[in-house]
């Protein structure tokens, strides 16, 4: 029993107030924080529908109710005294290195709390970083950063004080459709207007094309594609199609069946894409003498 009383009596003496005052201390702070948590729960939600701009507030709760009951804890270990007392001696030269070292911290919370409110993106959105040459979708907002995976899946953290002061191109914020532009270069001896038409024909009968021309443009029978010559180049004519879609994913599998289709139509229709040739001469010695 002595051995008993010893340990317990050596546990006993870790605590400020005591083993079982400070269990009591610490088991009613965490009681209160999950009732704290529930109604701060509800409330959030019953104030915010956003599901993107909730995120914020949970995760400002969550970081405060987690401190408090750890400063609970840990004022109640004797060990802690010592050290707090010592903190709050030299508590002017803390407040200084603390607050140095949480002005970036600090700046990147607010600007995730514009972004969140301001919403330039959001969660699922298709992204383009143009200072950074980072594309992708956003799979998260934090408080600190958000999270873009590129097309290659990798996954690039960017500070919210990056984020918020970049250009941003959103490619998925798009109000009607969106338009995609296709370059074609035929050779100066193919039918020109043959071309044009064959490239009409196959983006008018594609599922993913959209129809945006308005009543009067339908009357006046005005194409869906639009095909128009942008320039002479040294070895073929170029052409640029417009063609619309629902979104961005669309028109990138929208460009990329086109393609298809109007290379294998060209071929059946004499229709050329110059390329450039090049002829290898192989001297030998024979050759040379």
């Amino acid at each position: 029993m002595a051995g008993l009383d010893e340990i317990y009596q050596r546990i006993d003496s870790l605590f400020e107030h005591g083993l079982i005052n400070s269990l009591i201390s610490i088991v009613i702070v965490i009681i209160i924080a999950l009732i704290l948590n529930k109604l701060i729960n509800k409330i959030i939600k019953k104030k915010i529908d956003d599901p993107i701009k909730i995120v914020f507030p949970m995760r400002i709760k969550k970081i405060v109710l987690i401190s408090l009951v750890l400063i609970v804890i840990l004022s109640e270990l004797s060990a802690m005294q010592s050290i707090m007392k010592a903190l709050l001696a030299s508590g002017g030269i803390i407040a200084v290195v603390i607050g140095l070292a949480s002005q970036e911290a600090a700046s990147n919370i607010i600007n995730g709390f514009m972004i969140l409110t301001y919403k330039p993106y959001k969660i699922g959105d298709f992204v383009n970083v143009r200072e950074y040459t980072v594309t992708g979708t956003v799979i998260d907002i934090s408080m600190r950063h958000s999270i873009v995976e590129t097309l290659e899946k990798t996954q690039v953290i960017i500070p919210n004080s990056i984020m918020n002061k970049a250009i941003i191109e959103n490619v998925s914020n798009v109000k009607t459709q969106k338009a995609n532009y296709l370059l074609i270069e035929i050779s100066y001896e193919s039918d020109l207007q043959k071309a044009i038409a064959i490239i009409q024909e196959e983006g008018d009968k594609h599922p993913l094309c959209v129809d945006g021309r308005n009543e009067l443009q339908k009357e006046q029978n005005e194409p869906i594609v639009k095909v128009h010559c942008i320039n002479f180049n040294e070895s073929g004519i170029q052409l640029r199609a417009t063609l619309l879609s629902k979104d961005n994913s669309d028109g990138f599998q929208l460009m990329s069946d086109l393609r298809l289709r109007i290379k294998e139509r060209f071929d059946k229709e004499g229709i050329d894409i110059p390329y450039p040739h090049r002829v290898v001469i192989n001297e030998t010695k024979e050759s040379k003498e």
